[in-house]
């Protein structure tokens, strides 16, 4: 049992769609309420604080046995009828959980037994719940397709980077054979003019013949 306790993260497979506030039936404290889905699609409530100090369950609750119980008398009807959902546990839960009933418009005050209460559809309540569930899915569902969006730029980028075995290839790699060139009939080089003061240019020097891959040697003038 629980006292003032609020829950920041669910515990266990059932995820929190909505969490809602409301008074107790007579009015003299603050009820802290959860509805939530779990994860094989069961809708669930749980009672979470208690403005003042007293005691309560805080397990999550199937709504289907809720409502099971509630169809067996649908006029004229207290919180006794939840009673059989907290067996040997704190005698407040009941009267709690049948408020949280009537501020989600699932009960009202009774016509016709003073301090009763008839039961009213939930088709209103089904339909809210389920717009809650199709909205966390959808942002489920977004958050997934950004992180597989990251990961795919990642991958890409990984791509546009050489292999480790690339750069070992290319730092064993021998570098091409360049063409061998044969120095033939090379005549007696003479001493080079100097360049004079004021700047005459040199006198161009026999070109040599150069014998490579050209079948012919280029004669020099």
């Amino acid at each position: 049992m629980s006292k003032k306790k609020v829950f920041d993260v669910d515990e266990g497979p059932v995820r929190t769609l909505r969490i809602g506030v409301c008074g107790t039936l007579s009015g003299k404290s603050s009820l802290t309420y959860r509805i939530g889905r779990h994860e094989d699609g069961t809708l669930m409530m749980r009672l979470a604080a208690n403005s003042n100090p007293g005691y309560f369950n805080d397990n999550w609750i199937k709504y289907e046995a809720i409502r099971e119980l509630l169809d067996k008398e649908h006029v004229g009807i207290t919180s006794y009828v939840l009673n059989v959902l907290y067996q040997g546990r704190s005698m407040n839960s009941p009267s709690f959980l049948f408020a949280v009933l009537k501020h989600e418009g699932l009960v009202k005050p009774s016509a016709k037994k003073r301090r009763c209460y008839d039961v009213c559809s939930d088709t209103a309540f089904l339909a809210q719940v389920q717009k809650l569930i199709v909205e966390q899915e959808a942002k489920a569902a977004g958050r997934k397709g950004r992180a597989g969006k990251n990961n795919k730029g990642a991958v890409a980028d990984s791509q546009l980077e050489p292999s480790t075995e690339a750069i070992a290839e290319a730092v064993t790699e021998k570098p091409a054979a360049k063409p061998l060139f044969v120095l033939t009939d090379v005549p007696e080089s003479k001493a080079a003019p100097t360049v004079s003061k004021r700047g005459r240019p040199k006198k161009s020097q026999p070109m040599v013949a150069v014998q490579g891959n050209a079948e012919n040697a280029v004669e020099a003038p």
